[in-house]
């Protein structure tokens, strides 16, 4: 079975504040990935991690997790989004070999091109090696707003914080995962508005 995780976060406390601006993304994107999705028949959750209350998520379709993750101290919100990810894979019992695609709720994807991907292929992770900061290929760290897995490896993925998310991300995929098991994409056809600076990069 296909899982799609989509993270999000209502209310930011990293980066820039705009609750409008956010709201209208999320709806935005969730909505085209969900369309795709669909097609597929992938089960789709949203992850929100600001706990349990009404928001406008509830109205998008499908099922919609809160956690709590984002009032904690955390070195950076990769661990939030980690610490998500790897509670809805809790919750719904998904089993170690089924394949999660991980989406950032306010990045747009462009086309059904991974989603068919990952539908198709016998690889255990398709992933982008890819600098978003510099805009540049990479070979020691990767894109984590739209990756596949299979689930037993992110349930052993953890982070030290010794380096950023994308860094130890692609060392930990290079450590336990077979080179031959790899599908190293070229593009995502992935749009991404950074938070920190509302830079859009098409990855």
């Amino acid at each position: 079975m296909i899982y799609l995780i989509i993270t999000t976060c209502i209310n930011n406390k990293y980066g820039m504040k705009d609750y409008e601006g956010r709201k209208t993304l999320y709806i935005k994107c969730i909505q085209q990935a969900l369309k795709f999705a669909n097609r597929l028949d992938i089960k789709t959750i949203i992850v929100e991690n600001n706990g349990k209350r009404e928001t406008y998520l509830d109205t998008l379709g499908c099922d919609v997790v809160y956690t709590e993750s984002n009032l904690a101290n955390t070195y950076n919100k990769a661990f939030n989004e980690l610490s998500d990810i790897q509670e809805v894979m809790r919750l719904y019992k998904i089993d170690n070999n089924d394949m999660v695609i991980k989406l950032t709720g306010r990045y747009l994807l462009l086309n059904d091109m991974f989603f068919n991907m990952v539908s198709s292929t016998d690889a255990d992770v398709c992933l982008r090696y890819f600098n978003i900061w510099s805009n540049l290929p990479s070979s020691t760290e990767c894109i984590l707003g739209l990756y596949a897995i299979r689930a037993k490896y992110l349930k052993m993925f953890r982070l030290t914080g010794f380096y950023s998310g994308e860094v130890e991300f692609a060392l930990f995929i290079q450590q336990h995962i077979p080179q031959d098991k790899i599908q190293k994409m070229s593009s995502l056809f992935l749009n991404c508005l950074l938070a920190e600076n509302y830079k859009t990069v098409l990855v």
